[in-house]
C-alpha cells in the first residue's frame, strides 16, 4: 500500500508547470516561469528521485534553480529532500532531454540541511507542503543569511507556491513576492514514465 501511495504522489509532484496565464494577466507583478520536475530512473540513486529545473521562460538555458529531489514516505507525510548537484551546469537542459542526465549519479550531491519539503494529503488528490520544522533552511540574501519559509499547494492540475526569506534574529521578511503566490498550471505530466520505469 505504501509503495502505491508514493507512486501516486510521484505522479502528482512530477511534470512541467507554467505560470504563463498569471504572468500574462499581471506582467508587472509576475515573471513567466516554468518548473520541470522530471522522474529519474530508479537505478540512478536506488530510490525514488527527480531532477528539477526552474527557469524564466525568456532564458531557458540559464535555470536559476537546479536540484535533485529524493522522495520518501514517513507515516502520513511524503518527504521531498533537496540536494545540490556538483557541476550542475553540465546538466542544464536535462529537464528537456533526459539523456543529459545519464551520468548524473557520478557527481557529488550535497544535501541541503533543513530544506526538505513535507507534504500531507488534505483532501483526496490534494496536498499541502511546507518546509520541515525548525527554520533551518538558509539562503544568503546579499551578505546576510536568511531562513526560508515555503508553502506549496498541489494537485493533478495546479502547483501554487510561495517562498519568502526572513532575518534570523528578528523574523522580519526581507525577500519574497509582495503580490501573493505563484500559480502554476500543469502543462505536461510524466505518468507514463513512472508506470513504465518505477515498478
Amino acid at each position: 500500500m505504501k509503495n502505491k501511495c508514493i507512486l501516486e504522489f510521484a505522479k502528482i509532484i512530477s511534470g512541467i508547470f507554467s505560470n504563463k496565464e498569471q504572468a500574462l494577466d499581471n506582467p508587472k507583478k509576475f515573471a513567466h516561469i516554468q518548473i520541470h520536475i522530471r522522474p529519474l530512473y530508479f537505478k540512478t540513486y536506488k530510490c525514488y528521485a527527480f531532477y528539477s529545473e526552474q527557469r524564466y521562460q525568456h532564458d531557458i538555458w540559464n535555470p536559476y534553480r537546479q536540484s535533485i529531489n529524493k522522495l520518501s514516505q514517513e507515516k502520513e507525510f511524503f518527504i521531498l529532500s533537496n540536494y545540490k548537484i556538483q557541476d550542475k551546469e553540465r546538466f542544464t537542459g536535462g529537464a528537456l532531454d533526459i539523456s543529459i542526465l545519464n551520468e548524473i549519479s557520478k557527481y557529488k550531491l550535497d544535501k541541503k540541511s533543513g530544506c526538505s519539503m513535507h507534504f500531507r494529503e488534505t483532501n483526496p488528490g490534494n496536498f499541502s507542503g511546507n518546509l520541515e520544522p525548525g527554520n533551518k533552511c538558509y539562503i544568503k540574501n546579499e551578505k546576510d543569511q536568511t531562513y526560508v519559509k515555503s508553502k506549496v499547494i498541489l494537485n493533478k492540475n495546479n502547483l501554487i507556491s510561495e517562498d519568502s526569506g526572513h532575518e534570523i534574529e528578528t523574523d522580519k521578511k526581507v525577500w519574497g513576492s509582495s503580490f501573493g503566490p505563484l500559480i502554476f498550471k500543469r502543462i505536461e505530466n510524466f505518468d507514463y514514465f513512472i508506470d513504465r520505469n518505477w515498478k
